[in-house]
């Protein structure tokens, strides 16, 4: 049996635009990364006020849906280390945060 005309597209447009559900830390994560691209998880958590280590599995959890992708390395204002830069994947799924 044959897909009827445009199903395709139509199937590939409903991937794209899924709804995703981000919860509030999700969201807070994504606010920031949005705003201050490039930034480390160093720098998202000194934006929330809050520890790297609450930063990194939201980042983690974002990169993952396709959200957020790696865009470069970084030295670390705190502790002279590599640091991942995240950034909005242009590519990936686009979320209104409203």
């Amino acid at each position: 049996m044959r897909a009827r005309e445009g199903y395709s597209s139509e199937q590939i447009r409903n991937e794209a635009f899924a709804f995703v559900d981000l919860n509030k830390q999700q969201r807070r994560v994504l606010e920031v990364i949005r705003k201050w691209q490039p930034i480390s998880n160093e720098r998202i958590a000194q934006h929330l006020n809050v520890y790297p280590h609450q930063v990194t599995p939201r980042v983690l959890e974002l990169r993952q849906l396709g959200i957020v992708e790696f865009c470069g390395e970084d030295v670390s204002q705190n502790s002279n280390r590599k640091v991942s830069l995240w950034r909005i994947n242009p590519k990936g799924r686009q979320l209104s945060l409203f």
